[in-house]
Order: structure tokens, then sequence, then C-alpha cells
């Protein structure tokens, strides 16, 4: 299998970044309404960063998906402190720079030891880095704002449905990431 090697291109880079940042700043602000006891809006929306950032693994290099992320974030922070708690805010953009970089790691080293195993290195790195992801974020947010049980419940409940999220989007990962770059040559 070809390693990524490809440097993105800049209107690749800016879209990539604009997505991150958008996708980050709705998840704040929507991680702010419950569906129920044990989940909120902003479970459904932010696993897609990973799904992203998946996708950009697979072509490119972990610099260059690394830097991508990061400048995602810098975008994402000041918006999400105008829609979002301050505590909400802080907490997102901890748990999105651990989660992804992990999720970065993670993807490339997968890829290193099972490099036929797509699925794995996709929905491998998204597990394990959504459960970093999800103790950082509800630590940082809520720990003396809501009683624990109450944390456990919620972080319980929105890592449940980063799972689904996560096998759901292995078929998009597929078509995106494996299907389209052999056969087209583009992201």
């Amino acid at each position: 299998m070809k390693i990524a090697k490809q440097i993105p291109t800049t209107p690749v880079v800016v879209l990539s970044v604009i997505s991150f940042a958008v996708m980050i700043v709705a998840s704040n602000y929507l991680v702010q309404f419950n569906i129920s006891s044990f989940l909120t809006y902003g479970a459904l929306t932010y696993p897609f960063t990973f799904l992203l950032s998946d996708i950009l693994s697979e072509k490119y290099s972990k610099e260059s998906v690394l830097k991508i992320v990061r400048f995602g974030i810098l975008l994402a922070f000041i918006p999400s402190l105008f829609l979002s708690e301050w505590q909400i805010a802080i907490a997102s953009v901890c748990a999105f720079f651990v989660s992804q970089q992990f999720d970065v790691y993670a993807f490339f080293w997968i890829r290193s030891k099972f490099p036929n195993l797509w699925w794995l290195r996709s929905s491998g790195s998204t597990a394990l880095s959504q459960f970093l992801d999800t103790i950082v974020f509800f630590t940082i947010a809520f720990a003396f704002v809501l009683p624990f049980e109450q944390i456990i419940l919620l972080a319980l409940g929105d890592y449940m449905v980063k799972i689904i999220l996560a096998v759901l989007n292995t078929p998009f990962f597929y078509i995106f990431a494996i299907k389209m770059q052999r056969f087209l040559g583009i992201l």
C-alpha cells in the first residue's frame, strides 16, 4: 500500500480548516442542548471531525493533517467562546486538540501495522480518540458544574453515539478516502 506523502493544495487546506472550525463551533453550541438525560445534540455533529481527519490522513502526510487540525482549532476558538459557555469552549478546544492529534497518530500507526485493513484504521483510531475526547471534554466542561453521576451518564451516552457514528461513517471513509482516491485520484 502506498503511504500518504502528498502535500494538500491550498484549496484543500482552506476547505478542511474551515470544515473543522464549523463542525467544532456547531458542536460546541449544540452540546448545550440535551436530547435526553444522557445525550446532547453536539454528540451528533462532532464525530464528523474524526471522519474528516481520517479522510485527510489517508491521502496526506501526518504533518500536513496535524497542521490542518491545529489551524481548525485556532479558527474555531473565538466563535466558540461567543456561541457557548466559556467552559464548553475551553473543554472543547482542549479535547479536540488532544483527541484529534491522537487520532492522526493512531491512524498512521494502525495503517503501518495493518495496511490492508482500511476499516480498522478509520474506525479503530476514531474509537480510541473519541474515548479520549469524551474523558477530556466532560471532565473540563462539567466537573464543577454538574453532579458526578450526571457527568458519567452524559459521557457514556455521548461516547455510545460517537461509536455508533464511527461505525456508520466507515462507508463514507471508504467512498471518499479509498474509492475516490483510487479511481479518480482526488480527495
